[in-house]
C-alpha cells in the first residue's frame, strides 16, 4: 500500500506556527491506522450493481453515492442514522424524497 509522504519546504519559508502544524500533522498521520475496511464497505454493496449494469455511467454511481450517504443504517455504531445525519444533524426519512422525488405513499 502506498505511503502518504510528507516533504518539509526549505527552512526559512515557514513560519514557527505552520512548522508546529506540519509536524502535529505528521505526527497523527503516522499513528492513524489505515484500513481498507471503508473502501469494502462501498464496494460490497456496489459490486452486484456493478455485476448487473455491466459497469457502470457516472450517473450510476452518483446515485449510489446519493444512496450509501443517505440511507438509514441498520446496524453498528451508527444505527438508525445516514451519513448526512451525522454530518449535518439533519434527518433523512426517504431518501428519495431528499433527492427531489415525490414522497413514497408508505411514507405519507
Amino acid at each position: 500500500m502506498p505511503c502518504l509522504v510528507i516533504s518539509s519546504p526549505p527552512a526559512g519559508q515557514l513560519g514557527a506556527a505552520s512548522a508546529s502544524l506540519l509536524h502535529a500533522i505528521e505526527v497523527v498521520l503516522h499513528q492513524r491506522h489505515r484500513a481498507s475496511s471503508a473502501i469494502e464497505g462501498c464496494n460490497a454493496p456496489l459490486r452486484p450493481c456493478l455485476d448487473v449494469h455491466q459497469g457502470a455511467t457516472q450517473g450510476l454511481l452518483e446515485l449510489f453515492r446519493a444512496w450509501l450517504n443517505l440511507r438509514t443504517r441498520r446496524r453498528g455504531r451508527h444505527k438508525g442514522t445516514s451519513a448526512h445525519e451525522c454530518v449535518t444533524g439533519q434527518r433523512v426519512h426517504d431518501w428519495l424524497t431528499r433527492l427531489g422525488y415525490p414522497p413514497s405513499p408508505a411514507l405519507t
